[in-house]
């Protein structure tokens, strides 16, 4: 793929976000209240028939073994019963297929790749969840409940706050970390190729030092980038530039293409959200709805790092 300006719109990648969504905010901290509104926007009719609430949950917030749950006792699969209290009827999602042996997209640090789905044909999707402004506990718990795989692209001023929240996320064994940026730009683009970098490889360093992790993929902010990106990601080490098919809202999914259905090997693209920006949903509450879409059509939730 040859990038020469701003990317707009392809096929490897979905649609540069809108200005409604993603630039009601500024990148600073000051300003995450409305960027994180602007970022999560429901217009969809089904936001005023929004779900009841989920049943309240024993939050852990203590070392990995304290206050677990059934469903997170070592050895121990899913509690169906237990999921289906708490999460409005949910069930543990089918295990995952075996990943291929030889991953469907080969990744290399001297020509990354920008990708937006992973082309196999079992009715297996992956769920990312980027920046970090929220940090529910009750999420950290719902990750050891339902088991599944969840890959974080973390940015540096969203979760400076709150190291240690994401790293009991990481202690769950169930997350990978990979890389959003030290600082957020929306206007990737439009930042010197040096600054760019200095995003880039600083997050590298961040997380390194941070959790201990290398990541291995990119994820720009916004999904805005241009050849001087490529080259950053680059150069800072990184093999692959993930990008999205699938969008959750509050309530409902966006989809890219016009049959509005999942498709085997789709990448969904979800956020750290909370109340202030999910008009008084939880962030639980908004996964809740994103499980629910991709149960009833028929998927489960795989590991995207053993197929890329």
């Amino acid at each position: 793929m040859r990038v020469s300006e701003v990317v707009t719109n392809t096929d490897a990648r979905p649609p540069l976000v809108s200005r409604r969504r993603f630039m009601g905010g500024a990148v600073g901290l000051a300003a995450l209240g409305s960027f994180a509104a602007a970022c999560q926007g429901d217009t969809s009719p089904a936001a005023s028939t929004s779900a009841a609430s989920p049943s309240p949950i024993g939050i852990e917030t203590g070392g990995s073994g304290a206050g677990a749950s059934p469903s997170a006792t070592a050895g121990a699969g899913p509690d169906p019963q237990l999921l289906a209290q708490r999460y409005q009827g949910l069930k543990p999602f089918a295990p995952a297929p075996a990943p291929p042996s030889v991953k469907p997209i080969t990744l290399s640090a001297d020509h990354p790749q920008v990708f937006s789905k992973v082309p196999i044909s079992d009715k297996v999707v992956f769920v990312t969840l980027d920046d970090g402004i929220e940090k529910d506990p009750a999420f950290i718990q719902m990750v050891k409940d339902f088991q599944i795989p969840l890959t974080l692209s973390l940015a540096d001023t969203l979760i400076r706050d709150d190291y240690a929240y994401f790293e009991k996320l990481n202690q769950t064994g169930f997350v990978t970390i990979q890389n959003h940026t030290v600082n957020h730009p929306l206007n990737m683009p439009s930042l010197s190729a040096q600054r760019q970098l200095d995003e880039i490889a600083g997050q590298q360093q961040k997380l390194q030092k941070e959790y201990g992790t290398t990541p291995y993929l990119f994820r720009a902010p916004g999904g805005n980038y241009n050849a001087a990106t490529v080259n950053a990601v680059k150069q800072a080490g990184l093999k692959g530039m993930m990008m999205w098919k699938e969008s959750m809202e509050i309530h409902d999914m966006q989809y890219q293409t016009a049959s509005h259905q999942l498709q085997p090997g789709d990448i969904i693209l979800a956020h750290f959200r909370g109340p202030a920006q999910l008009k008084g949903e939880t962030m639980v509450q908004m996964m809740i709805n994103l499980y629910k879409h991709i149960q009833a059509q028929g998927f489960t939730v795989a590991d995207i790092t053993k197929y890329v």
